[in-house]
């Protein structure tokens, strides 16, 4: 996930500078792109330490460094993590005010009310962050696309994270959660996931209309192919393995195609 929030703030950087009709700076792509990396690798680090009791008693994540104790004393996983987080908000402060804020906002809705009903909001808001500071290191305005576009990451997020939870519905319930979906059956819960996937849809129009007739019509595609693999949820003629295949190939292909449209169509029109 670190590596995915990073390419996300990469080209939110890089879509900050197509929005000022400006030439790149490398270094400053590259200083930015830096601070995202350390400080969502910090973050991550920091929801890990919190949930290491927890990841214990979970098949899916007893094997993560803390809970199988390739990390001992637990504590050295705080304090790494700590540091990572320090500087990289010291490097979005190097910026402007605007990216240290949102980092900081950022960092704060990734640790707080862990495995409660807010998670997975506040995990939204905290996905958004690397977004909002790679654009606003470049860009200080937030324009109108800057805002669909945090808004879709915290919805593509929510639909993501969910759908991961009921493909390890058993394990979470196991392990004593019981915040939504786990408490529900696929069926009850499709309208749901339906409706947020048609709100992407809209959100992914709303963002590409704009910029090009290939944007447009990749977007639409790749809307598209996340609303089908949203079907695979409720899809019984297969198996848990295969539905969670399409369903989170067909998510992270629009994830990264929305940024690869805002980052690399530009420079090829």
């Amino acid at each position: 996930m670190t590596l995915l929030l990073t390419f996300m703030g990469f080209c939110a950087a890089l879509a900050a500078y197509h929005s000022l009709k400006q030439p790149f700076n490398p270094l400053d792509i590259l200083f930015i792109t830096s601070g995202i990396l350390l400080g969502a690798g910090g973050a991550n680090g920091l929801t890990n330490y919190l949930d290491r009791e927890l990841d214990k008693r979970m098949e899916r994540t007893k094997h993560r460094s803390l809970p199988s104790k390739r990390i001992s004393p637990h504590y050295l996983g705080l304090i790494w993590s700590l540091t990572l987080v320090v500087i990289g908000l010291s490097i979005a402060l190097s910026f402007n005010y605007y990216a240290f804020t949102a980092g900081i906002i950022g960092t704060l809705c990734s640790v707080i009310f862990r495995k409660t009903e807010l998670t997975h909001f506040l995990g939204g808001a905290s996905s958004a962050s690397p977004v909002i500071i790679g654009w606003v290191a470049i860009n200080p305005n937030f324009t109108i696309t800057i805002i669909l576009v945090s808004l879709f990451v915290m919805l593509w997020v929510i639909h993501h994270v969910w759908a991961i939870m009921l493909f390890y519905q058993s394990d979470y319930l196991q392990a004593g959660i019981q915040i939504f979906p786990l408490r529900s059956n696929r069926k009850s819960v499709m309208p749901v996931f339906l409706f947020i996937a048609l709100v992407l849809i809209a959100l992914f129009i709303a963002i590409t209309i704009n910029l090009s007739i290939v944007s447009l019509v990749i977007g639409i595609l790749l809307a598209l192919y996340n609303f089908w693999g949203t079907l695979q949820l409720n899809n019984s003629q297969l198996t848990n393995s295969i539905q969670r295949r399409r369903f989170k190939t067909a998510s992270y292909t629009l994830l990264t195609g929305l940024f690869s449209i805002l980052a690399f169509l530009p420079i090829l029109y």
